[in-house]
């Protein structure tokens, strides 16, 4: 808010895995639906298909903060999303080394918008970023699937502890989008 707002641009907040919320926040200006699933650090999970149909019914984009997912665990592009970030820093690079970022999109036209601006505003990694980041690349799908593993496995130790009260993981079925 405090930095676009002064650009004449309007944001709504609301809880994006209520489909019925999001349809109820957009506004005759809507041009971009975005959200971050699953979430950081609650895992809520959105169903992208879903929030696709509704932007695109409205003539919006949907964009997807997938790094906690990663491409390894999920492709909103593939469930309709028109823009997907990730934060190379966490999963993708996988070495605490560097620091950077991704933008996918499956839009030539939108492509063509954000190469120049890439490119005019100088967003762009040095070559050091990007070798790092390569090199965790080769890992992805290995380390995410070990991640998953163990996170299961913590999960459900945790959900049978009598100490502990509740679980937020998506793999419980426990979990209000389990089916998502």
């Amino acid at each position: 808010d405090k930095i676009l707002s002064v650009y004449g641009l309007e944001f709504s907040y609301v809880t994006t895995t209520d489909v019925e919320a999001i349809k109820a926040a957009i506004q005759p200006n809507t041009k971009l639906i975005w959200l971050e699933t699953p979430t950081n650090p609650y895992l809520r999970v959105t169903d992208i298909a879903a929030a696709a149909d509704l932007a695109h019914e409205a003539g919006a984009w949907l964009g997807v903060d997938n790094t906690f997912a990663s491409p390894a665990l999920q492709n909103p592009l593939n469930l309709g999303a028109d823009i997907v970030a990730h934060s190379t820093t966490k999963y993708i690079a996988g070495h605490s080394d560097v620091v950077g970022g991704v933008v996918a999109m499956n839009d030539d036209d939108l492509f063509a918008k954000m190469k120049f601006n890439q490119n005019a505003l100088g967003a762009v990694p040095g070559p050091m970023d990007c070798f790092l980041t390569l090199r965790g690349i080769k890992t992805l799908a290995l380390r995410m699937a070990t991640h998953s593993a163990n996170a299961m496995k913590i999960a459900q130790f945790l959900a049978d502890h009598p100490a502990v009260s509740e679980v937020h993981y998506p793999g419980l079925e426990s979990h209000p989008q389990h089916e998502v």
